[in-house]
Protein backbone atom coordinates (compact mmCIF):
# COMPACT_ATOMS: atom_id res chain seq x y z
CA UNK A 1 0.00 0.00 0.00
CA UNK A 2 3.12 2.45 0.49
CA UNK A 3 3.29 2.34 -3.27
CA UNK A 4 0.20 3.79 -3.80
CA UNK A 5 1.39 6.87 -1.58
CA UNK A 6 4.30 7.19 -3.63
CA UNK A 7 3.16 6.58 -6.74
CA UNK A 8 0.41 9.61 -6.12
CA UNK A 9 3.19 11.23 -5.00
CA UNK A 10 4.83 10.84 -8.09
CA UNK A 11 1.78 11.72 -10.03
CA UNK A 12 1.13 15.34 -8.42
CA UNK A 13 4.77 16.17 -9.28
CA UNK A 14 3.83 15.45 -12.78
CA UNK A 15 1.18 17.45 -12.46
CA UNK A 16 3.54 20.43 -11.46
CA UNK A 17 3.05 20.04 -7.21
CA UNK A 18 6.27 20.12 -5.15
CA UNK A 19 6.84 18.29 -2.22
CA UNK A 20 6.60 21.19 -0.40
CA UNK A 21 2.98 22.25 -1.73
CA UNK A 22 1.62 19.08 -0.89
CA UNK A 23 2.79 19.06 2.61
CA UNK A 24 1.14 22.40 2.92
CA UNK A 25 -2.23 21.44 1.19
CA UNK A 26 -2.25 18.49 3.94
CA UNK A 27 -1.05 20.67 6.82
CA UNK A 28 2.28 18.49 7.23
CA UNK A 29 6.12 18.86 7.53
CA UNK A 30 7.31 18.43 4.18
CA UNK A 31 9.59 16.36 6.23
CA UNK A 32 7.09 13.66 6.40
CA UNK A 33 6.03 13.94 2.93
CA UNK A 34 9.60 13.38 1.46
CA UNK A 35 9.52 10.55 3.82
CA UNK A 36 6.84 9.33 2.46
CA UNK A 37 8.23 9.73 -1.30
CA UNK A 38 11.58 7.52 -0.65
CA UNK A 39 9.41 5.26 1.57
CA UNK A 40 11.23 5.22 4.68
CA UNK A 41 7.88 5.75 6.74
CA UNK A 42 4.18 5.35 5.74
CA UNK A 43 1.20 7.64 7.02
CA UNK A 44 -0.47 5.86 10.28
CA UNK A 45 -3.90 6.98 8.41
CA UNK A 46 -3.21 5.46 5.22
CA UNK A 47 -6.64 6.00 3.66
CA UNK A 48 -7.11 8.97 4.21
CA UNK A 49 -3.91 10.27 3.26
CA UNK A 50 -4.60 8.43 -0.29
CA UNK A 51 -7.97 9.92 -0.70
CA UNK A 52 -6.35 13.77 0.45
CA UNK A 53 -3.80 12.92 -2.52
CA UNK A 54 -6.48 12.12 -4.86
CA UNK A 55 -8.53 15.39 -3.79
CA UNK A 56 -5.38 17.35 -4.46
CA UNK A 57 -4.62 15.49 -8.33
CA UNK A 58 -8.16 16.82 -9.22
CA UNK A 59 -7.70 20.55 -8.05
CA UNK A 60 -7.79 22.44 -11.66
CA UNK A 61 -5.05 25.21 -10.05
CA UNK A 62 -1.38 24.17 -8.82
CA UNK A 63 -0.14 26.15 -6.20
CA UNK A 64 3.13 28.35 -7.33
CA UNK A 65 6.39 26.48 -6.69
CA UNK A 66 7.31 29.73 -4.80
CA UNK A 67 5.30 30.28 -2.01
CA UNK A 68 6.39 33.98 -0.06
CA UNK A 69 5.47 35.04 3.01
CA UNK A 70 4.69 38.36 3.97
CA UNK A 71 7.34 40.95 4.47
CA UNK A 72 9.78 38.15 3.50
CA UNK A 73 11.21 39.48 0.52
CA UNK A 74 11.51 42.98 1.86
CA UNK A 75 13.25 41.34 5.16
CA UNK A 76 17.13 42.06 5.87
CA UNK A 77 17.20 45.10 2.95
CA UNK A 78 18.76 48.22 3.68
CA UNK A 79 17.48 50.50 2.19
Amino acid sequence: MDDDVQAKLVELQEKGWTLANIARALELSPVTVESWKAGTRSPANLQSVLASLDQLAKRKRIPPRKVYLKNSRTEGRHE
